[in-house]
């Protein structure tokens, strides 16, 4: 089943224009960014590389080296940048590969 948002801001990249609703209120929105931050990551389309709707984003709403404010928006748009950081196949290698301490700990069979 298709999900149809009515947003005007509604993107690809910002599925039901979300993140620009959220600027938007300014400092009304009090958060949590990660919540809203989850959300987005969520709606995001499985095509889409969350690292590439990130830098997207974050250009299109000149977040790119604007100063955060200090409060809920702020934290959003440093989640944002982290996110636009990591590329999925950095996230997948990083998520997915056993921790170093994790393969010390196994036990080796014995023949």
């Amino acid at each position: 089943m298709a999900v149809i948002y009515t947003s005007k801001h509604h993107s690809p990249e910002d599925p039901g224009g979300l993140i620009r609703e959220i600027l938007d209120m300014g400092p009304y929105f009090t958060g949590p960014a990660q919540d809203a931050f989850t959300s987005w990551l969520l709606r995001l389309g499985d095509e889409i590389d969350p690292a590439v709707a990130a830098r997207s984003l974050l250009a299109r709403y000149d977040l790119t080296a604007a100063p955060q404010p200090n409060d809920a928006r702020g934290a959003l748009i440093g989640l944002l940048r982290e996110a636009a950081a990591y590329s999925r196949g950095r996230m997948e290698a990083h998520l997915c590969r056993p921790r170093g301490a994790h393969r010390r700990r196994r036990r080796r069979r014995r023949p």
